[in-house]
C-alpha cells in the first residue's frame, strides 16, 4: 500500500511569456538545455494603442490592443534557475520592448519524474529583478478579463498577459442557477513591483468592479525574479525613449523597483473605504492527463475546496521532442494554508487511483487574496 502522503521537492518554476512568432526559438532554448515537461499554452498580451483622431482633430485615440503569445512553463532545480533564465533572455532578446517578459518562482512540487539534468550556456549577467510579484486574477463576466487590464494599463503597472480556462467546482453545485454563471473563465497575469503589490491590487479591485458579487478572483504570488516587457503602449513615439524604457533603464540603474513605491497610504490598515484582503492561502497547481481533470476536481472538493480554475494545454517532453505533442490539463485552486494538507492528499490519492504517471501537484505560497463575501 502506497504511503497516503507525497514527497515533494523544492524546485523552481519560470514562466516565460513571448510574442508568437519566438515560440520556435524557446522550444529550441529548452530542448537544447535538456528541459522536459514543458506545458505550452495560447495567451495574449494586452497593450494601449495610441493613434492621432482623424479629420486633423486634436489630442489621441487610446484603444486596447492584443498581440497573440504563448506562454511556456516548466519546472528546473533551483541551484540553476538563474542561469537558465539568463540563457532565455540573451537567446530571446527579452531586454527589448514587445518580445515579452519571464519570471521564476519557487515552490514545492511532488512528480514521479525526475528533475532534469540541464546543459546550459549561461547567458550574459544581466539585471534580474528580485522585487516583483505576480497578481492573477480569474474573471467569469463577459469582457472582465479586458477590464482589468485595461485598468492595470492606466496604471502604468505591466503588460497585462490573459490565457483562458474553466471554472468547476462550484457552479456543478448550484443546479439551474448554473446557468446563470458562464463557465468559461479568463485570467489576467500581471507582474508588479513588490512594494506597490497590496496597493495596486486595492486600485484595481474598486476600478473593475471586482467587489461585486461574481466579479472575479484576485490573488497575489511571490516571484524569485523577473524581467518585464516595458513596451506598454504602441503608437507614434514623440520622444528619443517612452516613459516605460526610461523606467526600465530607473530599474537597472537603482537594481530593483524599490524607487517606484506609489500607493503607500491605500495600504494603511485604517483606510476603511478599501476592501480587506484574506491573508495565508496557498495556491495548489495539478497537470494530468487530458481528460482526468474532472476527477481530480471532485477529489480536492470532497475535501472542502471551493473549485478550480481548469485549461488545456500542450505539454512538450522528452518522448514529444522525437515528433509528437502531448496533450496535458491545468487545474489551479487557491485554499487556506490550514486546508491545505488535506487537498493535497486528495489529489494524491487521485493520482494513485488513477495511475496517473504524468501527474505533477506544485504548492506556491498566496500571501493576499481577494474575491466577493457576502
Amino acid at each position: 500500500m502506497s504511503d497516503p502522503t507525497p514527497t515533494f521537492r523544492d524546485v523552481s518554476r519560470i514562466t516565460c511569456m513571448v510574442h508568437q512568432r519566438l515560440g520556435a526559438k524557446v522550444t529550441e532554448c529548452l530542448v537544447g538545455m535538456g528541459a522536459h515537461t514543458v506545458l505550452v499554452e495560447n495567451a495574449r498580451a494586452v497593450r494601449q494603442h495610441i493613434r492621432p483622431r482623424p479629420w486633423m482633430f486634436p489630442g489621441n485615440l487610446t484603444e486596447i490592443h492584443g498581440t497573440p503569445v504563448e506562454v511556456f512553463r516548466t519546472t528546473v532545480p533551483r541551484d540553476c534557475v538563474d542561469a537558465v533564465m539568463r540563457a532565455l533572455i540573451e537567446a530571446l532578446e527579452l531586454e527589448r520592448p514587445g518580445h515579452g517578459a519571464i519570471y521564476a518562482q519557487d515552490l514545492k512540487e511532488h512528480s514521479l519524474l525526475e528533475p532534469p539534468v540541464l546543459k546550459i550556456n549561461s547567458g550574459k549577467e544581466g539585471l534580474l529583478l528580485r522585487d516583483l510579484v505576480l497578481l492573477t486574477g480569474i474573471l467569469s463576466q463577459v469582457g472582465g478579463g479586458d477590464a482589468l487590464a485595461k485598468s492595470a494599463l492606466k496604471l502604468g503597472t505591466c503588460v497585462p498577459v490573459i490565457t483562458r480556462g474553466m471554472g468547476t467546482g462550484i457552479r456543478d453545485q448550484l443546479g439551474l442557477l448554473r446557468i446563470t454563471i458562464p463557465p468559461e473563465k479568463e485570467l489576467v497575469h500581471l507582474m508588479l513591483p513588490a512594494q506597490d503589490a497590496a496597493g495596486i491590487q486595492r486600485l484595481l479591485i474598486e476600478d473593475a468592479r471586482m467587489d461585486r458579487p461574481g466579479g472575479g478572483f484576485l490573488y497575489q504570488t511571490p516571484i524569485r525574479a523577473g524581467v518585464v516587457d516595458p513596451l506598454l503602449r504602441i503608437g507614434r513615439q514623440e520622444h528619443a525613449a517612452s516613459m516605460e524604457q526610461v523606467i526600465a533603464a530607473m530599474d537597472e540603474l537603482k537594481c530593483g523597483t524599490g524607487w517606484r513605491k506609489r500607493f503607500g497610504d491605500l495600504e494603511d490598515p485604517r483606510n476603511e473605504r478599501m476592501k480587506p484582503l484574506r491573508r495565508n492561502h496557498r495556491e495548489i497547481t495539478f497537470i494530468c492527463t487530458e481528460g482526468r481533470v474532472d476527477a481530480f476536481v471532485r477529489a480536492a472538493m470532497r475535501v472542502g475546496a471551493g473549485g478550480a480554475t481548469t485549461a488545456r494545454v500542450r505539454c512538450l517532453s522528452e518522448s514529444d521532442f522525437e515528433g509528437g505533442i502531448g496533450a496535458r490539463e491545468r487545474g489551479i485552486l487557491c485554499v487556506p494554508a490550514g486546508r491545505c494538507d488535506t487537498v493535497i492528499e486528495a489529489l494524491y490519492a487521485a493520482e494513485q487511483e488513477l495511475e496517473d504517471t504524468h501527474c505533477r501537484i506544485q504548492m506556491l505560497e498566496a500571501p493576499s487574496v481577494f474575491s466577493h463575501q457576502r
